[in-house]
């Protein structure tokens, strides 16, 4: 029905345009409503948006109000944003942080932590030279800008307004409230940012959690003052003639109790943020928490300390350990692993075949390790050794990696993967032969200047083949592997290890490889977590965060983003 009105719009304007002018200028209203809609960050920061006029920002920053809460009480003021808003429940703020602080720097220049040095409330070794405010970014391009901002935290005064044309510091949230409706009657409003403090020191006092009759009634409130200062913002006399984005969000969410823990950032209260980016021109868009993979559940054995469980020859005097040596041969090896996120891991074996495990690898054979968050496979040989980084794990669930040895052109490279996902490549040709006088072993082996682990494993595999790319991204995150898996034939050995709660963990392949716990001080527990599941910073790309809004601001108000400037922000679209 729209397309019809333009049309018949244009032939009112220009009835002697043919057909040809007519599609030329429909082509050209609608690429007009695209850049308008999109703004992207190439357009020129002097250029005035000929549809809505010139942009401006009404910034509402609230300190405590977790976003799992407001979508449960769905207050009225805030709701009535979201038919023209890209929005989300599940935004996130710094994951470690306890105070508002670090977050209200991510709010205002668009990098994180690691970048603006603000830990909580202590703004001390801020980097706000080398990473200013917002509001520095748009004076030096718009010094005719109008910005102000009130806020109740004497922190923030002091911290967050360089760069505006007026800052107040206010008693109270009703106070602010009412100094931005005035704000908003002077025709020359350009960039007002309100900030709130109450729901915060209510929700520390009673629980973050709209059961709290307390906290409820703060959430609630605010909702009230937002309600008002966006009536007074649609009162300007101007109003239809402007292009107004309305951002509200809250800094940081608030402790309180979850169930269904799912053991990602999602599960942190304190970092569960609500993020609304709202405009006339804005199609509505609902940013839901993403798929965080499937589950593996089971009885295992948790391989803390010098835990360990070894393949030895069975009753018959069978010894099926050089089936797992490495050689010079093609092979595969994929396991599951659930590292305890409490336990600072320092190069912790959790499966190999190697005698010994120390510093400088003095002994052939090979292992695969944790250092610091991600995993590494590492080897020597008759000719030399070293080691090739695999991916992330994530904290507290389970991981799926894989070590392939493929040999192409006749050299011989490992490759290593995460999840499915391709991580690195390392020629090995010179290594020479892996192969070790040991039994395969999951979880410690003995030596110098390694760490204890604590982790689970589940469904190690061990071919006899180089998987390609494909296979291993098809059933990575697989729990079970029987006759209809392509290389079934080249499977060694395979160890669900789920369910063996004898101190056996047997080997469901072709040989009966069975491994046999070392000691007795072994326990099982139940484990039902996530396999698969992205890593934190995977998560947060997903949705909304905290240092998303200084960029979503820039390219609304067609400022476009400098490399130097070193943004960790990313612009959402409202579709």
């Amino acid at each position: 029905m729209r397309t019809e009105r333009i049309v018949a719009k244009l032939k009112k304007m220009l009835p002697h345009l043919g057909l040809v002018g007519l599609f030329a200028g429909l082509l050209v209203v609608s690429c007009q409503q695209e850049f308008d809609k999109t703004i992207p960050d190439t357009a020129n920061n002097d250029s005035v948006n000929v549809t809505y006029g010139q942009p401006k920002v009404l910034y509402v920053v609230v300190d405590g109000m977790r976003g799992q809460s407001v979508q449960n009480l769905a207050p009225p003021h805030i709701t009535s944003l979201l038919n023209h808003a890209i929005y989300s429940w599940v935004s996130l703020g710094d994951a470690e942080t306890a105070k508002p602080g670090a977050n209200w720097a991510s709010l205002f220049t668009g990098v994180s932590k690691t970048k603006h040095g603000v830990l909580d409330n202590d703004f001390s070794n801020n980097h706000f030279d080398i990473y200013p405010l917002i509001y520095k970014r748009i004076k030096a391009l718009d010094s005719a800008m109008n910005i102000q901002v009130f806020t109740t935290s004497q922190v923030f005064k002091d911290h967050l307004t360089d760069d505006t044309d007026a800052s107040e510091l206010l008693a109270n949230d009703e106070a602010v409230k009412s100094a931005v409706k005035t704000a908003l009657g002077d025709e020359n409003a350009g960039f007002i940012t309100a900030h709130f403090s109450n729901p915060n020191a209510v929700g520390a006092s009673v629980g973050y959690d709209e059961t709290k009759p307390a906290y409820k009634e703060a959430v609630l409130a605010f909702d009230n003052e937002l309600g008002e200062m966006l009536e007074a913002l649609e009162a300007r006399p101007t109003y239809n003639q402007e292009n107004w984005l309305v951002v509200v969000t809250s800094s940081i969410g608030g402790s309180y109790p979850i169930t269904n823990d799912d053991n990602t950032v999602f599960s942190n209260p304190v970092a569960n943020t609500f993020t609304i980016f709202s405009a006339a021109r804005y199609r509505t868009r609902y940013i839901s928490k993403p798929f965080v993979g499937n589950r593996l559940r089971g009885d295992f054995v948790q391989f803390q300390g010098q835990r360990r469980a070894i393949l030895e020859p069975d009753a018959e005097g069978t010894d099926n350990n050089a089936l797992y040596d490495l050689d010079s041969s093609a092979f595969t090896i994929e396991l599951k692993i659930k590292k305890n996120k409490r336990i600072k891991n320092i190069y912790p074996c959790v499966l190999g075949k190697r005698p010994e495990w120390s510093s400088g690898w003095p002994s052939n054979g090979w292992v695969i390790f944790l250092e610091n968050d991600f995993w590494q496979f590492n080897a020597r040989g008759t000719g030399d050794g070293n080691q090739v980084k695999g991916g992330v794990l994530a904290d507290a669930s389970w991981s799926s990696v894989a070590v392939v040895g493929v040999i192409r052109d006749g050299e011989r490279y490992i490759r290593t993967f995460t999840n499915g996902a391709f991580n690195n490549e390392t020629n090995i040709q010179g290594w020479g032969n892996l192969n070790a006088d040991a039994p395969l072993s999951i979880g410690y082996i003995q030596g110098q200047g390694h760490g204890e682990g604590d982790v689970y494993v589940a469904d190690i595999r061990i071919w006899k083949a180089a998987l390609p790319d494909d296979v291993i991204a098809q059933y990575a995150c697989e729990t079970t592997i029987d006759e209809n898996h392509p290389y079934y034939s080249y499977l060694a050995g395979y160890w669900p290890v789920a369910g063996d709660t004898d101190g056996i963990i047997r080997d469901e392949g072709p040989f009966g490889s069975h491994l046999t716990m070392t000691s007795d001080d072994f326990s099982y527990n139940e484990i039902n977590d996530y396999l698969c599941a992205p890593t934190t910073e995977d998560l947060g790309q997903s949705v909304p965060r905290s240092f998303d809004v200084p960029t979503q601001i820039f390219t609304w108000l067609k400022i476009a983003r400098q490399e130097s400037w070193q943004l960790d922000g990313r612009t959402w679209l409202d579709q």
